[in-house]
């Protein structure tokens, strides 16, 4: 198993906050027969370029050399139309394929935009949109999930929303209508939000 979803990095975005815990985050998810994990750290378009975003993520992969796991570059891209004026998405995409973890609004009903957006990132860069987090959305209906499914979008679930009382039931209805086409734990230390496969 490979974990799609992760904060190992140290020192670039809210997960891992030093070296020590970002190695022993590989040790934990190597104890649970994870074979390989995608770096995804947050890339915010309306923060940074992606030169300034890929140089970070360098800056902190070259640290990991001492970890139990083989790790994957990628990103956790919020979704704005800043992307659109880009040459190409590459370096945000997980490393050797065409798939980009998307991160949607969370304080805002899905309208047309949003739907757009995604298409238009489709269309240009030829990528394979996996929607990250998809029961953790609070305002997405079933109905939301049809409409990217329409379009192309693929399904991300955190593993440990299985077991969280706030998302369980919602993780578990999306698992059961197929909604769910890939896991991964969202890890982003070792206290609070750890690594769960």
């Amino acid at each position: 198993m490979i974990d799609l979803h992760t904060h190992i990095l140290p020192n670039i975005d809210d997960g891992a906050s030093n070296l020590e815990e970002a190695l022993e985050m590989t040790r934990i998810l190597a104890a649970q027969g994870v074979k390989g994990a995608v770096c995804t750290p947050h890339y915010y378009p309306t923060e940074m370029t992606i030169e300034d975003f890929v140089n970070l993520r360098r800056e902190a992969a070259g640290l990991m050399k001492d970890s139990d796991i083989p790790l994957f570059l990628a990103s956790e891209t919020y979704l704005h139309e800043y992307l659109l004026y880009y040459r190409d998405l590459d370096a945000l995409k997980i490393e050797g394929s065409n798939y980009l973890l998307l991160e949607l609004p969370f304080d805002k009903v899905w309208k047309e935009d949003v739907y757009s957006n995604i298409q238009q990132l489709i269309n240009r860069f030829d990528i394979s949109p996996i929607i990250a987090h998809i029961e953790r959305y609070p305002l997405a209906k079933e109905k939301h999930i049809n409409n990217l499914k329409e379009i192309g979008c693929i399904f991300q679930l955190n593993t440990s929303s299985l077991l969280d009382k706030t998302n369980k039931r919602k993780a578990l209805k999306y698992m059961r209508k197929g909604f769910i086409d890939v896991l991964g734990s969202d890890c982003h230390n070792t206290s609070n939000r750890i690594p769960q496969v």
